[in-house]
């Protein structure tokens, strides 16, 4: 069992990583075919933005009950990368913790509620979900987006953090948990209830196993997402601090108001001026990563005008239309044009 569980993790591993080394390689180069932007003055300002937008979750928060949600699912992918270092060694040396930390109880706490807070979130995020898709029509604010994309994404963090729980629990099963019952509680609990009078060697046996899985499951998201450019609901997990650290505003600002001042000359403006964008590489390299980062929520098309009122425009699908272009890699195709015709966006 031992000998199966290294082999297929470490074969998942090596696809995972490989694949996503690539596709993100891919993806630098297809941002550089934008137009050049300035976006480095005040980097003290922009990384103290960064700090606080990404530490406070200062607009997702703004949704309260999602918003919530999401600072901790976003908090335990941080975190339990720890866990998932733990899970490798446990292929090898299923009772192993870190050197003057594995059995630190601060430690042990800040796992068990992390994981906790990252289960419950992501539970709480599927509920806002499935309550969202069933409204009809244009209510849906998931209308149009790639709903297995996020169905995917939510299944990934529910199976890790439940492998979590599974680890810590078969260990307080045997009694080898170097946490007590209050700082280990739902761990424990499940040492009790689910794995409690199992032998020492079946103990051992679902360890390789269950590590197995939560190697397999983080490596083919590895995968699947490298496959999936387009796959904003997890790329912006990536994306978004570059996007933030990268505003127009270094302060954070918003950024209405005045359109950018036009590098043209216009009373004798060159053969190859540029007037707005007819093509995606007139767009910025900002523009470009502000297409890769989108998730698909469709925060913004719920609170459109131009939506709300059966109009044909929903600013989540210009967006998705404009990335899915983006990456496309056809050169010089004009953005504006009917579907069927092949072109990217509808006149109206």
């Amino acid at each position: 069992m031992q000998l199966a569980a290294i082999l297929v993790s470490m074969a998942a591993t090596a696809v995972g990583l490989a694949l996503v080394g690539r596709a993100a390689a891919s993806m630098v180069r297809v941002l550089r075919t934008g137009r050049p932007a300035s976006r480095t003055d005040s980097p003290g300002t922009r990384t103290v933005t960064l700090a606080r937008e990404v530490g406070g979750h200062t607009r997702m928060l703004k949704w309260s009950v999602p918003g919530a949600a999401h600072w901790f699912v976003m908090v335990g992918f941080v975190v339990l990368v720890l866990t998932l270092i733990e899970a490798y060694v446990e292929l090898f040396r299923p009772r192993w913790d870190y050197p003057g930390l594995g059995s630190n109880p601060v430690y042990g706490l800040v796992i068990e509620l992390v994981a906790l807070t990252t289960l419950v979130g992501i539970l709480v995020l599927i509920a806002v979900r499935q309550r969202w898709m069933r409204r009809p029509g244009r209510a849906n604010r998931f209308a149009g987006s790639q709903t297995w994309m996020a169905y995917y994404v939510e299944a990934t963090v529910l199976v890790v953090a439940l492998c979590i729980f599974a680890l810590r629990g078969l260990r307080a099963a045997e009694g080898a948990l170097p946490y007590s019952h209050g700082i280990a509680f739902v761990s424990w609990w499940l040492g009790r209830t689910l794995f409690g009078g199992l032998s020492r060697s079946t103990v051992t046996d679902l360890v390789y196993v269950v590590a197995m899985i939560k190697i397999v499951v983080s490596m083919a998201w590895f995968a699947v997402i490298a496959v999936n450019l387009t796959m904003g609901v997890a790329w912006h997990r990536f994306l978004a601090p570059f996007n933030i650290w990268f505003k127009r505003n270094p302060s954070g600002a918003v950024a209405l108001g005045p359109l950018q001042p036009m590098d043209v000359d216009f009373e004798d403006p060159a053969d190859d001026a540029v007037f707005g964008a007819g093509v995606i590489t007139d767009f910025t390299w900002k523009g470009l990563l502000d297409f890769a980062t989108c998730t698909e929520c469709g925060r913004c098309q719920s609170q459109c005008p131009a939506w709300n009122t059966e109009k044909p425009l929903s600013p989540k699908l210009l967006v998705m239309a404009l990335r899915d272009e983006m990456y496309a890699g056809v050169e010089g195709r004009p953005l504006i044009g009917l579907l069927e015709d092949g072109g990217v966006i509808e006149p109206d």
